[in-house]
């Protein structure tokens, strides 16, 4: 965090709160005031009752006897009443041009809330500074605030970008370089030792990540005895913070078995799930996929129905059409997994708990130019607790960690082809209501059921860039070989200078590491219905389900750079 210089932002922040106080006192007391002045009015000679300027607002006209009385001077009229900071606003040519004393009572609450709102850039600049920044708070302060995307567009040229640099103030250009580097470094005509620093600002700053998704889902299951078969499906939009959409077709199938003794329920199973993205850079071109794939699936049906649906071959044409529009996927994904669940039922709680493992692969050819592939191991453990009998509550708390390393799919050389190595922990909590019920005979049963509630969930993401020199690639060779068992729980935030004795890659992680941490809030529901048959002790049985969950972000902030002197690096909020 910058230092500043001569100015401290909390008392400017006193004096917001002190116009506040004045604010609120002026106005009674010009009420007052008129009020004085239109009974003197009435009892003093056809001429004005005061020839001061100060008073001139109050009584622009001659008041006669018997004509009707004055009406009361407005107290919201501040339109001609100067913006500064700090105006000059008590001078009686002022108070003569303006409103009275009393009606700046809404031109001092709005000078209160701009210092407000200059103090809070204030601290969004000095967050983003490096430690060892030297800031002029008070010149940021009289700068007031900039627009911060009015920047000229990338393809604007030189002489341009140049004339607008040039117009700014030192502490306007401050505010654009801490808060907006990602930007200035697309900018050709700025300064050379602007332009590297802008550079060196956004490498930590620029990190992709998704700011909100809707997904919808569904499956099947059926049991034969302990066994349990499933398939199931979703559909997921993501919007990333570079503004691009991402849409997710997943299909996934499971085999397991379960076993119910008692109120005790242990079921275990494999799980294998394909998915398909692609990406878009505006959201109608999403939406339009979902669409085509819809369509796709109605001109299915006819060109697997009779031959009368699809005359001359009709819809089979414009099932091509439609695919060759929708192209291929950017991003292929494979997931192998694993899970465990042990509920343990009777009373009115029923806590259960879940473990999880996965390996996936995922191939991206979202850069063309250098397409890559992410190999991928996590682990989860789901607790959570269930109250009630026909109308339930269940809280609890998934947390997830991740290892991912990123190669590049051109280099087929496992030696010299590592890209990234990336840690994400994800911790998840989520609080719901559920309504259902069941239906028991002898021989048959039918169960339903919908829950409803909100979820929140924090993520945590290390992302280490691993360059092609030689040391670069053994150690992250090293460390990929023998990860730290903690590493999935808690990935190794390096925002201070690593111990002397440390690895080169916990050194590359301080130098270089790329750290997000994304807060989300949202909402999920889902609706179950199931039916089973015993047939001579052993349970047949059917279970389908829907759901949709959305969510958002609601903070988020990125590790800033090392300060230069202490290495330190601290978490830096994205406004």
């Amino acid at each position: 965090m910058g230092r500043f210089q001569g100015l401290d932002p909390a008392r400017v922040r006193e004096l917001a709160g002190h116009l506040d106080t004045v604010a609120g006192e002026m106005a009674p007391m010009h009420r007052q005031l008129t009020q004085i002045l239109q009974a003197a009015a009435g009892d003093v000679a056809p001429q004005q009752v005061s020839t001061s300027p100060e008073l001139a607002p109050v009584l622009t006209s001659v008041q006669l006897p018997g004509d009707p009385p004055l009406p009361l001077p407005s107290t919201s009229s501040v339109t001609d009443f100067p913006v500064e900071l700090f105006p000059s606003s008590m001078s009686a040519d002022a108070l003569a041009a303006g409103p009275m004393p009393g009606s700046i009572d809404p031109f001092l609450r709005r000078t209160a809330a701009d210092i407000r709102s200059r103090c809070d850039r204030l601290d969004q600049v000095a967050g983003a500074a490096p430690l060892g920044a030297q800031l002029d708070g008070a010149a940021l302060l009289d700068a007031g605030l900039v627009d911060l995307n009015a920047t000229p567009k990338r393809d604007a040229g030189e002489g341009a970008v140049a004339k607008w640099w040039a117009g700014l103030t030192p502490a306007q250009r401050e505010q654009y370089l801490y808060l907006k580097p990602e930007v200035l470094e697309t900018l050709k005509g700025l300064p050379p030792e602007i332009l590297q620093q802008a550079q060196h600002l956004a490498y930590y700053k620029v990190m992709p990540y998704k700011t909100s998704s809707q997904e919808s889902s569904g499956g099947v299951k059926l049991q034969l005895g302990i066994f349990e078969l499933g398939q199931g499906f979703a559909f997921r939009t993501e919007q990333m913070n570079d503004g691009t959409y991402r849409v997710t077709m997943i299909n996934n199938g499971q085999a397991g078995v379960k076993v119910e003794e008692g109120d005790l329920t242990l079921s275990a199973g494999v799980k294998l799930e394909i998915g398909d993205t692609w990406v878009f850079k505006s959201k109608a071109d999403a939406d339009r996929l979902q669409d085509d794939i819809h369509q796709v699936f109605l001109l299915r049906q006819q060109e697997l129905g009779p031959a009368d649906g699809n005359p001359m071959g009709v819809a089979t044409m414009e099932i091509d059409k439609i695919l060759k529009r929708i192209g291929q996927p950017q991003i292929k994904m494979g997931t192998l997994g694993t899970e465990a669940t042990l509920e343990l039922g009777g009373g009115n709680v029923t806590p259960s708990v879940k473990f999880a493992g996965n390996v996936s692969t995922v191939t991206s050819t979202v850069d063309p130019r250098r397409p890559s592939v992410t190999e991928s191991r996590d682990f989860s453990v789901d607790l959570s607790a269930v109250r009630g009998q026909g109308l339930k509550a269940e809280a609890g708390t998934v947390l997830n960690g991740t290892i991912q390393v990123v190669r590049d799919k051109n280099n087929p050389d496992p030696n010299t082809n590592i890209t990234a190595v990336r840690l994400i922990r994800t911790v998840e909590g989520k609080l719901n209501g559920q309504f259902g019920g069941e239906l028991t005979g002898k021989v048959a049963e039918v169960s339903g059921s919908y829950k409803t509630g909100v979820t929140g969930a924090q993520v945590v993401t290390v992302n280490v860039p691993i360059g092609a020199a030689p040391d670069e690639q053994a150690a992250a060779r090293k460390w990929l070989q023998a990860p730290p068992t903690s590493a999935l729980i808690n990935p190794g935030v390096p925002s201070g200078p690593p111990a002397p004795d440390a690895d080169a890659f916990a050194e590359l992680a301080h130098s270089r590491g790329q750290v997000s941490a994304v807060t989300y809030q949202g909402n999920a529901s889902e609706i179950k219905a199931g039916a089973k048959v015993t047939i001579e002790g052993i349970p047949f049985g059917f279970e389908g389900k829907v759901g949709n969950k959305e969510d958002h972000v609601v903070s988020q902030q990125y590790l800033g750079a090392p300060d230069p002197e202490t290495g330190e690096r601290r978490f830096v909020p994205i406004k």
